[in-house]
């Protein structure tokens, strides 16, 4: 009995020597300047901010950078200087020329960063856009929190662009504003409401391309967004659908910025491997020229933008449902959500 339980301690204590925390070794990366800078031919869309990373246990939101002098340098030299309208924001006055090359260059502290010279593409277009019907398998979230296998019916919407041999890469990011009407039903000189809410696709970038050494002319049945026939939980209880705005805001890029957003993407959707990428395994093209043992993050991408707009409505919800679409040539700011009783806002379709 004394050698079995003198066996059963050797052996405990076996095991528990090996039993150790494991601590990995962290690389501080806190205090890193960081940009995000995206320059269009318009005005509105054009921006950048300059912040400091924190370290990997720091709660706090990155600070912003102040005091920077951020300029846009073609090739001859000439200068667009940005304004900065808050901590860290800079605007410009001027959009950059179709056909010239950029570089960004950021002044701050004594150190000069600066990016990869990038051309300014021409505004982008769109061949076609449709509609088709789709089943979905997804996942929600029950009342409990547990997710829940669920399939989603509604039309896809998709897009095909053309590849030249001056546009071929895109990135699209796409919105939709769904319009509601109630009436209260069985009641005289009921008010009418008219409502709206908006919705968004996705939490990665939507970004097309040609495969590498395709002879492609043209980026076919590209999704943007699912507008499901179930809109129970998106509109007022008793109301019925009018119909779907589709806000397109679509950007002409280069192959570096569709291969940075792809990379980006890889990290977004990474699902707790091993292997999946980290933030600071995705390099940008921005160095700090005077002092190469710094280090920077982020990217300037400069890309050409053109906004579209199509009103939606489908014929029913069964098969076969016909959607009827067509272009709206307005473009006036729509908040994300709201409600107008008796009149509806003059962007209303």
């Amino acid at each position: 009995m004394l050698k079995k339980t003198i066996y059963i301690l050797v052996i405990s204590v076996f095991f528990i020597s090996c039993e150790e925390l494991y601590f990995p070794s962290m690389k501080d990366a806190g205090g890193v300047l960081m940009v995000d800078a995206l320059v269009t031919n318009n005005l509105s869309q054009s921006y950048v901010r300059l912040t400091r990373s924190t370290s990997f246990y720091d709660v706090n939101a990155p600070a912003a950078v102040t005091g920077a002098v951020v300029n846009l340098i073609d090739t001859r030299g000439n200068n667009l200087q940005g304004t900065e309208n808050g901590s860290g924001n800079f605007t410009f006055t001027k959009s950059p020329v179709v056909g010239q090359s950029y570089k960004l260059q950021i002044r701050l502290n004594g150190d000069t960063y600066e990016s990869d010279r990038v051309t300014m593409l021409p505004a982008p277009t769109i061949s076609n856009f449709y509609a088709e019907r789709v089943e979905r398998k997804t996942y929600q979230s029950n009342s409990s929190g547990a997710p829940v296998a669920v399939t989603v019916i509604g039309q896809e919407l998709y897009v095909d662009a053309p590849v030249t041999t001056t546009l071929a890469n895109y990135r699209f990011v796409a919105r939709t504003v769904l319009e509601w009407i109630y009436v209260v039903p069985n009641t005289p000189m009921a008010p009418t409401v008219y409502g709206w809410q908006s919705l968004y696709n996705g939490s990665t970038y939507n970004i097309a391309g040609p495969k590498q050494f395709s002879q492609t002319n043209i980026i076919e049945k590209q999704p943007l967004m699912l507008l499901p026939y179930n809109t129970t939980d998106l509109i007022q209880t008793g109301a019925s659908v009018a119909g779907w705005l589709m806000i397109l805001d679509e950007y002409g890029t280069s192959r570096s910025s569709f291969d940075y957003h792809d990379k980006l993407n890889s990290q977004l959707s990474a699902d707790g491997s091993l292997f999946d990428p980290v933030q600071t395994q995705i390099y940008g093209n921005i160095t700090c020229t005077s002092d190469a043992s710094k280090i920077v993050f982020g990217f300037f991408d400069l890309a050409s933008y053109q906004q579209h707009r199509y009103f939606i409505q489908f014929s029913d919800t069964k098969p076969p449902v016909k959607a009827a679409i067509r272009k709206v040539n307005s473009y006036p700011a729509i908040p994300d959500n709201g409600k107008s009783v008796n009149l509806h806002p003059d962007w209303w379709e």
